[in-house]
């Protein structure tokens, strides 16, 4: 099967208004990505697609410029030695490394960690990006909590399959990973086999609340979701009838400005957010059934 060629819209924004573009965008349910290089004023927010109107109907309606990826540019790399590692409690190093001897480099820095191997990529999830860490931090602690139990999660927009990924690593019998985006599936099957945990993970392509009305996949001692503010308040509803009792969920992708909405609505579904961590504008939330 040949490989495809992919449109990225891009758009140069200064920090000032960072914030206020990626609310835009999230409103807009544009998934996105930002970046900046060094010695650089402004913020490059890039959206990629295998359509070109799809590129072009972004550009009409946010401004920017359309450019076409090459193939041998869709899975950017850092340069070796300078990629970001980010540790989440005292159990896990997330690098950003892809070459192989990097990352065994890693793990021979860190012998008593987790070592997990996410590169950039055009599905969202390296770890660096505070929804996903903070996703992280809260997977440490419930795999701790679970040591000695059986437990399968559910992981709804799982991008990378990062939290598939490490959920399985720190003790998960199964995971069920859902993605609505074919290219993001492409990625996240080629990471869990990477990490050596393919066989344990079921990735599926399609709708989460489609799925989740239907428990499609009985219940789980824990669910994680990072994803915008509304989707996850269509979801909270759908929650209970998918958890084991005392299920656990794992929240974020919105902004410390939802934060009220989406605690409100997590309430109501009889889920109530008790632990939160706080990056920068962004909010990750950890919850129990009631």
């Amino acid at each position: 099967m040949g490989v495809e060629t992919l449109f990225r819209w891009s758009k140069f924004v200064g920090e000032e208004r960072l914030e206020e573009w990626e609310a835009r965008l999230i409103m807009a349910e544009v998934v996105y990505t930002v970046e900046k290089q060094v010695n650089r004023k402004n913020w490059q927010i890039s959206s990629y697609s295998t359509s070109r109107e799809i590129a072009d109907e972004l550009r009409v309606l946010f401004g920017g410029g359309v450019t076409q990826v090459r193939p041998d540019d869709w899975q950017p790399t850092s340069d070796v030695g300078v990629q970001t590692q980010i540790k989440i409690r005292d159990v896990m190093v997330i690098t950003e490394a892809e070459d192989e001897a990097v990352w065994e480099s890693v793990k021979s820095e860190f012998p008593d960690r987790l070592v997990l191997s996410f590169p950039p990529q055009l599905a969202f999830g390296t770890g660096g990006h505070p929804t996903t860490s903070g996703c992280l931090r809260f997977l440490a602690d419930v795999a701790k909590e679970r040591k000695d139990v059986e437990w399968r999660l559910l992981d709804l927009g799982c991008g990378s399959a990062i939290l598939a990924v490490a959920a399985v690593l720190l003790g998960a019998k199964e995971a069920i990973a859902v993605e609505n985006d074919p290219l993001a599936i492409k990625y996240a099957r080629r990471n869990a086999e990477r990490h050596g945990v393919a066989g344990r993970i079921k990735f599926v392509e399609g709708d989460a609340i489609a799925l989740m009305d239907r428990c499609e996949f009985g219940r789980f001692e824990v669910v994680t979701a990072n994803l915008f503010s509304d989707l996850l308040i269509q979801l909270f509803p759908l929650f209970p009838r998918n958890l084991l009792e005392g299920g656990e969920i794992i929240v974020s992708g919105f902004l410390t400005s939802q934060t009220r909405l989406v605690t409100d609505s997590a309430a109501s579904s009889g889920l109530p957010l008790s632990k939160f961590q706080r990056r920068g504008k962004w909010v990750a939330a950890f919850g129990k059934e009631e």
